[in-house]
């Protein structure tokens, strides 16, 4: 026990005679941790929750970006670029895949608005690169429209061709039927009933011959008529295809018009829903960094002390072994 209390004043009586050596570490370290803080800039941190949302009006064959896309579009130096965050401008971003949502933070030793406008760019540009897509989406659809509206097209033209075809036929048909009538009706003799009974006879059946040659007359007009009213859908068992087609025909026109005026603005894909929000300074404060930096000055002061206690009573040890 005396031997314990012994060696223990010993330890006290060595730090008391290195006080100044383990003081002066301790104020070195203070001095240098609040230079280190003076000189190091305050570090914030602003991020945004951004979902992700499917265009209304998009074709229906376009797939909004997921976020795992989105997160490698982020890590992109060229997007980074474009968005203004040059390597050596201290600032790193971070996304991350929050299922529908994306989540991008920045971080960096500017003040928070100019933290939060170079966020505003990154996600201008994530949503340029989304606009893309649909611009090529909507560039493939009005493609397709083009060659569904050509097809129709040409399936009506085919119908037409054909009643034009069939008008030619019922036109010259009653052309035809004109001329004899006409040619008939311009030699009154063979229509005289009361000449006797063999020119009754031949009359009456002049007459009758008339009467068919009206009435073929009137169902060549009455079709001619028909085939002006109906047009193609005159033609046998084309009036329900051709009610479809002629709705298919609007359909596509509507559908054009729209994606066309979807491309001179295309709709936003990304849209925040929280943020963005800066948060910071981030780190330890000025009081946390010189409470450890003085801690562990004294620490290393300690075991300065006892070094140098050790430096100097070897040689001494040594000449007390000589002298015994």
């Amino acid at each position: 026990m005396e031997e314990y209390e012994v060696d223990l004043r010993d330890y006290l009586r060595i730090l008391w005679r290195g006080k100044w050596v383990v003081l002066g570490v301790a104020v070195v370290a203070i001095g240098l941790a609040a230079t280190f803080a003076a000189r190091s800039p305050a570090v914030y941190r602003t991020e945004v929750l951004l979902a992700i949302e499917r265009p209304a009006g998009a074709p229906a064959t376009y797939t909004p970006p997921t976020a795992d896309w989105l997160v490698e579009r982020a890590r992109d130096p060229g997007l980074l670029e474009r968005a203004g965050l040059e390597p050596g401008r201290a600032t790193s971003l971070e996304a991350k895949n929050q299922g529908q949502f994306l989540q991008l933070s920045l971080r960096g030793p500017v003040p928070p608005r100019e933290l939060e406008a170079r966020l505003e760019q990154v996600v201008a540009a994530l949503e340029e690169e989304s606009q893309a897509g649909v611009g090529e989406a909507i560039a493939r659809r009005l493609k397709e429209l083009e060659s569904e509206r050509e097809a129709d097209l040409i399936q009506l033209r085919e119908w037409e061709a054909e009643l034009e075809r069939l008008r030619e036929a019922a036109e010259a048909g009653r052309d035809r039927l004109r001329a004899m009538i006409a040619e008939i009706e311009a030699d009154p003799k063979r229509l005289e009933l009361s000449t006797g009974a063999t020119s009754t006879i031949r009359g009456y059946l002049v007459q009758k011959e008339l009467d068919l040659l009206y009435a073929r007359l009137q169902a060549v007009e009455l079709a001619l008529d028909a085939m002006d009213r109906l047009g193609p859908a005159y033609l046998p068992n084309v009036g329900p295809e051709l009610v479809r087609l002629r709705s298919e025909l609007t359909s596509l026109e509507v559908e054009e018009a729209s994606l066309q005026a979807m491309l001179p603005a295309l709709p936003e894909l990304l849209s925040p829903v929280r943020g963005p929000v800066s948060s910071g300074p981030l780190g330890p404060g000025l009081k946390m960094n010189l409470a450890v930096a003085g801690v562990l000055g004294l620490f290393v002061g300690v075991l300065l002390a006892f070094f140098i206690h050790w430096l100097q009573a070897g040689p001494e040890e040594g000449k007390e072994d000589e002298r015994s």
